[in-house]
């Protein structure tokens, strides 16, 4: 028989046992709050970079507005005198007094840079200001299939004017379309292009375009012509070819001498002699288009170690200075939550 195993013993055993399993706990313990240091370490550190990224963007804007604000020297400057604009300054302000786009992109020292775009916010069709008329030139041009014509017009009239009169294709805030909806007409002008998709008839398809397909042919879509911003009046330093094309008298080698004449003598683009500088120029109408904006869009990405925070803002340009009218901001792709 074996003897019997000594109390003190088993007190031991017990006593190792309980040490072991308080070690256990106290590593876990230990663990957890390492672990939620260093999550929140990183979590710190992401905003603090999202942050500077913000301000980079939020710096950019600043820029633009100083570009702005200097247009009106860069147009007393002859080109020579820029051979010193190493950052592009100089340049950009001539663009922008040409009504033309221009792009910087500045990096700092230590760390980070900020890429501002200032283009025209005119270089579309002012879809509050289109008549019957040119919609259906716009139309045409994008191969929006002729029976939706009167209704998207009606529909859209409808969601414009300030009464509750239905037109004979339209609908109002009793039609089941905006019921089932639970949101009424506006009863005012668009505030975006993308607005367009709240009213009946419009959709998706028609802002942006869809392939051909068994039982219909493509359409091009028209959300890229089109803006909210202006007299009516289009840029034409700026226009697109499709937006040129939307106007029924434009043909193909009128729009190539368009195009041309905006490089400039040289025939290069990008370069400082660029932007038509008379409608004459290019037989343009005075009544449809200008040469300078009075709405500029201005984009502005900071960016920090793949971190982006995105501002879009619309300047209306006075003769002293500048104003913003219209501001979206927020992080870009991956960073946007």
């Amino acid at each position: 028989m074996h003897a019997p195993r000594p109390a003190y013993r088993k007190k031991e055993g017990a006593a190792l046992l309980a040490a072991l399993w308080v070690m256990i706990i106290l590593s876990l313990i230990v663990g957890s709050f390492a672990f939620e240091v260093k999550l929140e370490s990183m979590l710190i550190s992401f905003k603090k970079k999202k942050f500077h990224a913000e301000m980079l963007a939020r710096s950019g804007i600043e820029y633009a507005r100083a570009i702005l604000d200097t247009r009106r020297t860069a147009k007393e400057l002859e080109i020579e005198d820029m051979a010193e604009d190493r950052d592009g300054f100089m340049q950009a302000a001539l663009y922008v007094q040409r009504g033309l786009s221009t792009t910087s992109s500045i990096e700092l020292e230590e760390g980070g840079k900020f890429t501002v775009t200032i283009e025209a916010a005119e270089s579309g069709r002012n879809a509050n200001l289109l008549t019957r008329d040119q919609w259906l030139e716009i139309f045409d041009m994008a191969n929006v299939p002729s029976t939706e014509w009167d209704a998207m017009i009606d529909c859209l009239e409808d969601w414009i004017d300030d009464n509750d009169l239905h037109g004979l294709n339209g609908a109002e805030s009793d039609d089941p379309f905006y019921e089932e909806r639970g949101y009424p007409v506006k009863n005012g002008p668009l505030d975006s292009v993308e607005e367009l998709l709240y009213i009946k008839s419009w959709g998706p398809d028609v802002l942006y375009g869809k392939p051909a397909d068994e039982e219909s042919e493509a359409i091009t879509g028209v959300a890229d012509i089109l803006t909210v911003w202006g007299d009516g009046k289009v840029n034409l330093n700026t226009a697109s070819t499709n937006l040129l094309l939307s106007y029924a008298e434009y043909e193909d080698w009128e729009l190539a001498g368009v195009l041309e004449t905006r490089m400039g003598l040289d025939g290069e683009e990008g370069t400082l002699d660029d932007g038509i500088r008379n409608l004459n120029d290019v037989g343009a109408d005075p009544n449809k288009f200008k040469l300078q904006s009075n709405f500029v869009k201005v984009t502005s990405i900071g960016e920090l170690y793949g971190n982006q925070f995105r501002i879009e803002c619309i300047f209306l340009l006075k003769d002293a200075g500048s104003a913003v009218v219209y501001w979206s901001e927020g992080p870009v792709g991956k960073n946007a939550n």
